[in-house]
C-alpha cells in the first residue's frame, strides 16, 4: 500500500515538473509583437497577438508580410518590397498587363510613395526567439505584418489610366485623320495642276512641300500631347 502511495507521488511529481518545463519553454518561444513606426524604424508598445483582419468588400486589402530576418532594415526593404509587388499586381490588373504600363501612369502624374501608402496602417512588429536544445537562443527573429489598404490608390491609378488611354486613343485618331487629309491634299492638288498642265518639277515641288508642312504640323500636335 505504501509502495502504491509512493509511486502516485513520484508519478505525480514527475508531471508536474514535466508541465512546468512544457509552459517555460512555450512561454520562451512565443512570438512578441510591437507597434513599429516604418519611416524611423522604431518599436513602440508591446501589444498582444494582433487579429488582423482583411475588410470585407474590398479587394485592395492587402495582408502585407515581410520576410523573416535578422535585422531591422531588412525586414523594413522585404515589406516595402512586398507593398511594391501589390501595387504592380494592381496596375497589372488595371492596364490589362501593358509593357509599360507603370512608366506612362507615372508620365501622368501617379506617385507612389511607399512609406506614404503604409503609413495609414496598423504595422506590427513580431520577434520570436527560437528554441534550441531547449534554450533560448542568441539570435531574434524580426517579422513585419500589416494590412495595407490600397483601394484610394487603385481608384487614383484607374483615374490616370482613362487619361493615358484617352491620349493614346487620341493620337491615333489624329494620325488617321492626317493620312487621310494628306492623300486628299495630294490628289486634289495633283489634279489642279494636271488640269492647268503645270510642270512636272513644280508639281514634284508642291507634293514635297505638303507633306513636309503635314509631317511638321504632325510632329508638334504629338509633342502637345504628349506634355498634356
Amino acid at each position: 500500500m505504501v509502495n502504491r502511495f509512493l509511486q502516485s507521488v513520484l508519478l505525480l511529481g514527475l508531471l508536474v515538473l514535466t508541465l512546468s518545463a512544457q509552459d517555460s519553454t512555450s512561454s520562451t518561444n512565443q512570438s512578441r509583437y510591437f507597434r513599429f513606426d516604418l519611416e524611423t524604424q522604431t518599436k513602440g508598445a508591446a501589444t498582444t497577438d494582433p487579429a488582423l483582419v482583411i475588410p470585407t468588400g474590398n479587394d485592395y486589402a492587402f495582408r502585407i508580410e515581410s520576410e523573416m530576418s535578422v535585422d531591422l532594415p531588412g525586414v523594413r526593404d522585404s515589406f516595402l518590397m512586398k507593398i511594391d509587388a501589390a501595387i504592380n499586381r494592381i496596375i497589372a490588373e488595371t492596364t490589362e498587363g501593358h509593357v509599360a504600363g507603370r512608366e506612362l501612369l507615372v508620365d501622368k502624374g501617379l506617385k507612389i510613395d511607399l512609406l506614404e501608402i503604409a503609413a495609414p496602417s496598423d504595422i506590427y512588429l513580431e520577434e520570436h526567439t527560437p528554441i534550441l536544445s531547449g534554450r533560448p537562443s542568441d539570435i531574434t527573429n524580426y517579422h513585419l505584418i500589416a494590412i495595407v489598404d490600397l483601394k484610394p490608390l487603385q481608384a487614383e491609378i484607374e483615374q490616370r489610366w482613362r487619361e493615358v488611354f484617352l491620349g493614346e486613343r487620341l493620337v491615333q485618331y489624329i494620325m488617321i485623320a492626317s493620312v487621310v487629309l494628306i492623300l486628299l491634299f495630294l490628289l486634289r492638288g495633283n489634279q489642279v495642276m494636271r488640269s492647268r498642265e503645270t510642270v512636272r518639277t513644280v508639281q514634284i515641288v508642291v507634293n514635297a512641300v505638303i507633306l513636309l508642312a503635314t509631317l511638321a504640323a504632325l510632329s508638334v500636335i504629338a509633342t502637345m500631347l504628349h506634355w498634356v
